[in-house]
């Protein structure tokens, strides 16, 4: 058990709802940036006279980087707010993430001048300008993304903190639109603001928001019941969770190498196991560890609570499964629907929408529910309506429209959007309020490794099952118009195989739902069982 202890609450110079509000807003801009480069990175090769040709799998890393940097500050931050306090770390996780967007936005300029000359005075050797920025610029979104990551748990632990167990689920769902609905228009946003500017402008968009947001839940959140903790911080936890995730997402996404990621012929599968192995190491001696010190960063008890472990389970299917469609979604219509790349482009992007946003806005009416219903029922009901819609995708054809795709997705986005207040309450409201932030962390961990899983898993799956079936149904002397078109019912095919993999996934999400209890079968915040 921790030892961090909580001082009562004086009286909130703003409301509750204004407070969400506030740290709301940090929280979006840190989810938007985490899928915003995706569409400035043509851009961003172009300014830095990066070759695209030789230099893209390290380019990639601008996605990646922050992506690990955002699942590790996800999975140690919380537990730091348990030691250090809520406002504390969220005010250190916000000027972490807007120290990341002025490096990020000068990265090319002067701070890779500066660079420069550092390494001159330590070395003559010629060094590329083009490598320098690009590095810089990784690292700067490594800076962003641990503020970034960190908001996330932190802010999810803050509520549970504002609200009593049964008032909060609204309150969550809130805070899950936010998150989701920051990196579903990621893409968008930097879309049009490098149509009309240039992408340095994203990132100073963000000093002007997050430094007034900073002063203003620096005041909001003056009265917030801070943690005393006589507890050291397990920093052996906290790098055996880091090495743990780091080599987890380079293993099954392949760290963003194009040439050795998950599911390319010519991948080098080795490394990717030795990442696997290294990771599954790290896991067993991090648990040992963890069991045997006197300050853990994971209390081994939290694992006794049967709504953690429950909802952390279903939400790691739930992030397989949302991404299988995120990822397949646009691959189906660049393949069959769209006649050009460019229109490929644009219609996966406004017909994913039909997705993604309902997820988001489901995430509304999914907290009030589940004040209602209980995390059970609701989370049912969504993962049920899920089901339903990926079965409906099921039927899709080369002659299907957009159009007719537009319901299937809005019927399942509205599904997954419903799953996400009820499984954050059952794991925040179990969870003793001493480790929120660990609990938070922990449940939001497990459905950012689902979606790297899912979506690196699905890509192996669809390359080698359209091997298979392209060995089986194409004749060695088939014309190039029958094998055009058995490819297109191949590629049908395996998408198609991809949905029921999902709907089947939601229901063994279902599965662990089943096993969650209501709060108030709980004697009290501090029970474990």
């Amino acid at each position: 058990m921790s030892a961090a202890t909580v001082l009562p609450a004086r009286r909130h110079s703003l409301s509750t709802g204004w407070i969400i509000a506030l740290i709301g807003i940090p929280i979006f801009i840190g989810a938007l940036d985490l899928t915003v480069v995706s569409a400035v990175m043509p851009h961003v090769l172009y300014d830095l006279q990066i070759p695209i040709q030789t230099q893209l799998d390290q380019a990639a890393w601008m996605i990646t980087g922050y992506l690990l940097a955002y699942s590790i500050a996800m999975g140690v931050m919380g537990h730091l707010s348990d030691l250090w306090g809520r406002r504390k770390i969220f005010l250190i996780a916000l000027a972490i993430f807007t120290l990341g967007s002025l490096l990020v936005a000068v990265s090319d300029g002067w701070l890779t001048q500066v660079a420069l000359r550092v390494h001159y005075l330590f070395s003559r050797n010629r060094v590329e300008v083009s490598s320098v920025s690009l590095y810089l610029l990784i690292a700067s979104r490594m800076i962003q993304a641990l503020g970034g990551g960190a908001m996330v748990p932190v802010g999810m632990a803050l509520v549970g903190d504002l609200y009593p167990p049964g008032k909060r689920s609204r309150a969550l769902g809130i805070i899950a639109a936010v998150d989701t609905a920051g990196w579903v228009v990621g893409h968008l946003y930097g879309g049009i603001i490098v149509y009309y500017f240039n992408w340095h402008v994203i990132f100073w968009l963000n000093l002007p928001i997050c430094l007034l947001a900073f002063l203003l839940i620096f005041w909001a959140l003056r009265s917030l019941p801070q943690a005393r903790s006589t507890a050291h911080v397990d920093w052996l936890g906290v790098l055996g969770v880091a090495a743990f995730l780091s080599l987890l997402i380079v293993g099954i996404g392949g760290g963003g190498n194009a040439n050795i990621s998950i599911g390319q012929q010519t991948q080098d599968k080795t490394i990717l196991w030795q990442a696997l192995i290294a990771s599954a190491i790290c896991l067993a001696g991090l648990i040992w560890w963890e069991n045997h010190t006197h300050a853990p960063m994971f209390d081994p008890a939290l694992f006794k609570i049967r709504n953690l472990v429950m909802a952390g389970a279903a939400n790691f299917l739930i992030g397989c499964s949302l991404f299988i469609a995120i990822a397949n979604v646009p691959l189906f219509i660049s393949s069959l629907v769209a006649g050009t790349l460019e229109q490929g482009a644009w219609q996966s992007g406004w017909v994913l929408s039909a997705l993604t946003i309902p997820a988001a806005l489901a995430a509304l009416p999914g907290g009030g529910l589940t004040e209602k219903w209980g995390y059970r029922m609701t989370t049912l009901v969504g993962l049920g309506i899920a089901v339903a819609g990926f079965a409906w995708m099921f039927h899709w054809g080369v002659q299907t429209s957009t159009a007719s795709m537009v319901p299937q997705l809005i019927l399942t986005g509205v599904g997954f959007g419903l799953t996400f207040s009820p499984i954050a309450s059952a794991a925040l409201d179990a969870s003793p309020s001493a480790q929120r932030g660990s609990a938070s962390a922990l449940v939001l961990t497990s459905r950012l490794i689902g979606m790297t899983v899912g979506v690196s898993s699905m890509t192996t799956y669809d390359i080698n099952r359209a091997n298979f079936l392209t060995g089986s149904l194409i004749p060695a002397d088939a014309s190039l118009e029958q094998m055009y078109n058995l490819s297109q019912q191949i590629l049908v095919q395996v998408i198609d195989e991809t949905f029921l993999i999902a709907a089947a996934l939601c229901v063994l999400a279902a599965v662990f739902t089943l096993f969650l209890v209501n709060i108030k079968a709980y004697s009290g915040e501090e029970n474990y069982e």
